[in-house]
């Protein structure tokens, strides 16, 4: 069931690009709704922020999974595993890997949306408001993919 209009939701965005963190920031707003954000540069700072998710719920996880040092697709199951019980965040992977495999990697090891980077700011607004104005109860299939060339 969707939230309520004036729900504000909590995103997160760990990606050790400051560039690509500020722009789907910046796309977010666009969408003038009432968000919280949450900023992640790297691991350690993701490892933290998960040992706080009984504390804090974010709705939104935009996950990078070229952050140096690990596969960012290896932290599915640990946000899976420290999100309280019932709770069900949405973790978007958000990659420039547009290898079918890896994105099929990505829904088994329990992704719920994956999305290539969109090379121009245009379609990163499309990603933004698709992420944030879509049915998640009936979500199936290619529909679980962004990806623009």
């Amino acid at each position: 069931m969707p939230l309520p209009e004036k729900s504000k939701r909590i995103i997160c965005i760990a990606d050790h690009d400051e560039d690509d963190r500020m722009l789907l920031y910046e796309a977010l707003l666009t969408l003038n709704k009432p968000f919280d954000l949450i900023e992640i540069s790297s691991w350690e700072q993701l490892a933290d922020e998960l040992s706080k998710l009984s504390d804090i719920s974010p709705d939104f996880i935009f996950l990078n999974s070229s952050m140096p040092g690990t596969e960012g697709v290896q932290y599915i199951e640990v946000i899976r595993n420290e999100a309280r019980s019932g709770q069900k965040i949405k973790i978007i992977i958000y990659s420039s890997q547009s290898e079918r495999e890896f994105i099929e990697n990505a829904f088994e090891l329990g992704a719920d949306f994956y999305a290539v980077k969109p090379a121009n700011y245009g379609d990163l607004k499309d990603l933004a408001r698709i992420v944030m104005d879509m049915d998640w109860e009936t979500l199936k299939g290619d529909r679980r993919i962004f990806h623009r060339v």
